[in-house]
């Protein structure tokens, strides 16, 4: 095990430095000493070898990182692959949220998405321990604040990774975001990194959109389709007045729904968060001939 300074030193970085690629992107994951000290193992040293060398190279921090966590991880998508060990259990998320434990909530995500892929760990771990969170919460086993708490940590989460995946400039451009009155938008952020994590351009335009405000981002940003968030069987009527509205004034766009509240007809296809990123991902790369449901 190596200290920050040594690291520091091997590498001709700074020590801050290593603290903000740890904070910032979660590059790597070091463990403490009993004094509270970092310490980095070989394959830490060897990931942050690859990012100095790909930020010598002129690449953004934030892309460099985002790569290099990919090459540490296990592919899943279009491969067979035994499940990765290391994922903690989903239990732990509720232990730390009964204690409003800010940092084993952290670490506990860390732990988890650098066990595996990015869309392994939403599809297959963070899905099943939100929905047994929501099962807790509904049973009076968690108060509303503890769920909250947890809901935050993840949003922090997502929110560094949509930035880390980056922002193709030249890709085809999909505008996502929430129904009116539509909240939890964990899924659906979730779905955006998927989709930059692809090439995609993506403007994420968050929760509770109103059907006007909609209808002017059509307009405005004018991309090749626009992704409805509907995260609950409620947020279903919200969710069909929006699409109704985009296929009137954008009949060229295609425009889909995703989630539970889906429209019939309009649904982006697809198991899995990142099976319908790859449906989505493939259907744009094929011309369209009439807006969807026209």
């Amino acid at each position: 095990m190596h200290t920050v300074r040594w690291v520091a030193e091997q590498l001709g970085l700074a020590p801050g430095t290593l603290r903000a690629w740890e904070q910032r992107y979660g590059v790597v994951h070091p463990t403490r000493s009993e004094g509270g000290y970092r310490l980095y193992d070989d394959d830490d040293v060897a990931a942050l070898r690859a990012m100095v060398a790909l930020v010598e190279d002129g690449m953004q921090p934030a892309q460099a990182a985002e790569q290099v966590r990919s090459d540490r991880i296990v592919s899943v998508r279009g491969a067979e692959a035994d499940p990765p060990t290391g994922l903690p259990d989903p239990a732990a998320l509720i232990a730390a949220s009964r204690a409003y434990d800010a940092r084993a909530l952290d670490d506990i995500l860390d732990r988890a998405f650098a066990s595996a892929g990015f869309e392994y760990v939403v599809d297959e771990w963070l899905t099943g321990a939100l929905d047994s969170i929501g099962q807790g919460w509904a049973a009076g086993r968690l108060d509303v604040a503890q769920e909250h708490f947890i809901s935050a940590g993840v949003m922090r989460r997502l929110a560094a990774a949509f930035d880390a995946a980056g922002n193709a400039r030249a890709g085809r451009h999909v505008v996502i975001g929430l129904a009116p009155g539509a909240t939890h938008e964990i899924a659906t952020l979730a779905f955006a990194i998927m989709l930059r994590r692809r090439g995609l351009r993506v403007t994420y335009l968050g929760p509770d959109l109103p059907v006007a405000s909609w209808v002017r981002a059509a307009g405005e940003a004018r991309p090749e389709a626009l992704v409805v968030g509907a995260p609950r069987v409620a947020d279903s009527g919200a969710a069909s007045e929006v699409v109704h509205a985009l296929l009137e004034a954008a009949p060229h766009t295609r425009v889909y729904a995703g989630g539970p509240g889906a429209t019939p007809g309009h649904e982006l296809t697809g198991t899995t968060l990142a099976a319908s990123a790859d449906w989505l991902e493939d259907s744009l790369s094929t011309p369209a001939v009439r807006a969807v449901g026209a």
